[in-house]
């Protein structure tokens, strides 16, 4: 079915709005798409299918809460979802109804007298987002029986609409990550900071130094010239600092506290570790590597760092390299001694 003009105003007024920056979360999305089409409630699922961690967004709030109470029984008769399992054995399906898919009354399962019926749930209308392999990711719109079906039109709509979800969902989860990741990075390891020539910072990894600002007088020397390596006092701490020009591009910063490292020492020798084997930790714990790359790391004998490893795993009670790096996460990512 071929969208009137007024259906494809609608579908532009929805894509206008899912190209927010920030974007919409779920629950906005779900709001939105309601507004061109009409449901009794709505909503965004991420459902790994193997380990049944079924994940959602629901709107009303009204609906979220009776969903939450029933989703024992959808998890227990998900399988019964005829939407779900042509979606899943048929790739590129579309928006579909219940009644699309062929010889399914959902009406006689489990799923729809434990869960959909208590719920006041007679119709619904699904499309699914592009996603790994055994798991499904969609929005369902839902009618009571009072609402009626769903029309040739909502279909139409909610198809126009599909690509424009998924682009959301794909955009949401980036910025989801890379916040995580950055947040990371600036506890533990290098911020990445790209500054034009101009001295303006056009990305970064860190909140102190935020894209669309200057940066410090004290950076402004390593912008645009050859690559080099030195320490910084931004504020009142140092920073080692490596600052990698790009050919007809900008310069690329790497920052790391040095007082991190410091401090990271100070609680492990407050743990009772000497000061060379707090460094052989934390090496170990920044680059993973084995004995004789970390002795050459540490300028020591491969023994000497197997020495220093076993009194780390002695003193922190811990038999791995991998629990050591725990025990150090633990003593460094909380209040100094």
């Amino acid at each position: 079915m071929e969208l009137s003009d007024a259906d494809a105003q609608a579908v532009l007024r929805v894509a206008g709005r899912l190209t927010q920056h920030p974007p919409l979360d779920f629950a906005e999305v779900l709001a939105a798409v309601r507004e061109e089409i009409e449901c009794d409630s709505a909503s965004f699922n991420d459902m790994v299918m193997a380990s049944r961690d079924f994940r959602y967004v629901m709107v009303p709030a009204t609906d979220s809460a009776r969903a939450a109470r029933l989703k024992p029984h959808y998890d227990a008769y998900f399988h019964e979802h005829p939407l779900i399992a042509a979606a899943t054995n048929t790739s590129g399906l579309g928006a579909i109804r219940f009644c699309d898919v062929d010889g399914s009354d959902v009406t006689s399962t489990d799923l729809f007298r434990q869960f959909y019926g208590p719920l006041n749930v007679r119709f619904q209308l699904v499309v699914q987002l592009p996603s790994p392999p055994d798991v499904v990711v969609g929005y369902a719109l839902n009618r009571s029986e009072m609402a009626g079906e769903f029309s040739d039109r909502d279909v139409a709509v909610l198809n126009a609409l599909s690509g424009h979800l998924a682009m959301h969902h794909r955009a949401a989860l980036d910025i989801e990550r890379t916040r995580l990741v950055n947040a990371e990075l600036d506890r533990h390891a290098w911020a990445v900071v790209s500054v034009r020539s101009d001295r303006m910072i056009e990305a970064s990894s860190s909140e102190l130094l935020p894209a669309g600002v200057r940066v410090p007088e004290a950076l402004k020397p390593l912008v645009g010239g050859d690559t080099s390596r030195r320490d910084v006092t931004l504020g009142t701490q140092q920073w080692e600092c490596i600052a990698h020009p790009i050919p007809f591009g900008p310069t690329v910063l790497f920052l790391r506290r040095r007082h991190d490292t410091e401090e990271d020492t100070a609680r492990l020798i407050a743990a009772g570790l000497t000061p060379r084997q707090a460094q052989t930790l934390l090496v170990l714990a920044g680059t993973g590597g084995s004995n004789s790359e970390l002795a050459a790391d540490l300028g020591v004998s491969e023994a000497t760092v197997k020495k220093h490893l076993e009194s780390v795993f002695r003193v922190l009670s811990v038999t791995s390299r991998t629990a050591a790096i725990g025990r150090l996460r633990e003593l460094t990512e909380t209040s100094a001694p």
